[in-house]
């Protein structure tokens, strides 16, 4: 098999995996959150449940964004549909660069309501939808997501600080979890206005063990995570509203926001 062959066959493949893959976190992963200047980010966009899924390549179609910074300035990159880690670029500069990611909407026709109560249940946001939408209960469920991802890199020992990068919805860490620290204070925007009294879900995965905590952005927006522990951190939030989207009654934004503790 020739490599446009097998790189038309990934597409098609994760493609099909895609459409299957609603409701579930979607977030980057490099293969190394550290390293040194003059080496190669390869990245993976991940999605599945607990800190465990597929590894997608890029496609284009399913990209509305994607941006690599440095000290808030952008790195150009050059993906191209099939690259497999679907995110590369050369890291030739030392610092804390972020890696953030939009996808385009998708849409999910949810004929078990069950199903749709169970995902609203775990992100924390059944008992407000259920007492505001009771004519909804029950109803199938149409809904598109977006998914905006981003994954903080560190590069060699200079310093740097997270930034809002401009997505929808956005977890922000305000302050750098490279440092010398067991906690990261984070802030949940939603438009570029603090989200409060929101769920965040953290994964906690140090080899083969995930960890599940969840906590609430307080009245602006903020939350404290403890990274007391080495290992890979996965954070996630869901932001649910009425869709300004046709065909959909429903609108999910998933945020996400990847890095590692040594």
């Amino acid at each position: 098999m020739n490599y446009f062959l097998a790189k038309l066959t990934l597409i098609i493949l994760f493609s099909f995996i895609s459409i299957t893959s609603s409701a579930h976190e979607l977030w980057l992963e490099p293969e190394n959150f550290i390293t040194q200047p003059n080496s190669k980010l390869n990245t993976h966009i991940k999605v599945g449940q607990k800190f465990r899924g597929d590894k997608f390549p890029y496609l284009r179609s399913e990209t509305k964004r994607l941006d690599l910074f440095l000290d808030q300035k952008s790195i150009t990159l050059k993906p191209r549909d099939g690259d497999y880690p679907a995110i590369q670029s050369p890291l030739k500069e030392s610092g804390l660069h972020i890696l953030s990611y939009e996808s385009v909407p998708e849409k999910v026709d949810y004929k078990n309501f069950e199903v749709f109560k169970s995902f609203l249940q775990d992100e924390g946001l059944w008992k407000r939808w259920s007492k505001e939408n009771p004519d909804f209960i029950n109803s199938d469920i149409k809904e598109t997501y977006t998914r905006y991802a981003k994954s903080l890199i560190q590069v060699g020992a200079k310093s740097g600080e997270d930034f809002n990068t401009g997505l929808l919805f956005e977890l922000i860490a305000l302050n750098n979890p490279y440092k010398n620290t067991n906690e990261v204070e984070v802030l949940l925007l939603y438009d570029g206005k603090p989200n409060p009294n929101s769920q965040i879900t953290t994964f906690h995965k140090n080899r083969n063990q995930t960890e599940i905590t969840k906590t609430k952005t307080d009245s602006s927006g903020k939350a404290t995570i403890s990274i007391k522990n080495t290992g890979l951190f996965l954070l996630s939030s869901v932001y649910f509203k009425k869709s300004d989207i046709k065909n959909a009654d429903w609108q999910s934004l998933w945020a996400s926001l990847t890095f590692q503790k040594q």
